[in-house]
């Protein structure tokens, strides 16, 4: 993706997916609540390094950890740099208790965009990225 002008005022764009997957809230977030520790989960991600409040992975991108409340199981982190044309990007990775006893795991990033570019994210991002990760959890812990 070639890096693209766009006006701040261009609307909040935001990615989602999500899946419910049949274990305790409590042993997810045990697997993806350690910021660090992505690798160990998703598949398509190396180990990164961790620099303070930032995981730097080989290929240079740099993630900096925003927020991780264990109470409501929700990691929050954000780009500095991205490396595509986006701003303001700030994504969640939510695990949330329901009522069977199992759980729905919701991974989204909301930044803005030219809407092109938001387009061609749900697949990088959405599809390619959070889809991945979440599969892998679904292949661990059994779907509900």
């Amino acid at each position: 993706m070639s890096p693209q002008p766009f006006d701040r005022k261009d609307p909040m764009e935001t990615i989602t997916r999500s899946v419910r997957l049949g274990a305790e809230p409590d042993a997810v977030w045990a697997v993806v609540g350690d910021f660090a520790r992505i690798a160990d989960w998703h598949p398509d991600v190396s180990a990164p390094e961790l620099r303070g409040a930032e995981r730097v992975f080989a290929d240079g991108l740099v993630e900096r950890l925003v927020e991780r409340d264990p109470g409501s199981r929700r990691l929050v982190y954000s780009m500095p740099q991205p490396p595509f044309p986006i701003r303001d990007h700030v994504a969640r990775l939510t695990v949330s208790g329901l009522e069977d006893g199992t759980c729905e795991v919701t991974w989204s990033a909301s930044f803005n965009a030219d809407p092109q570019v938001a387009r061609e994210l749900e697949g990088a991002l959405g599809d390619g990225v959070f889809a991945t990760g979440l599969a892998a959890l679904t292949e661990r812990f059994g779907g509900a």
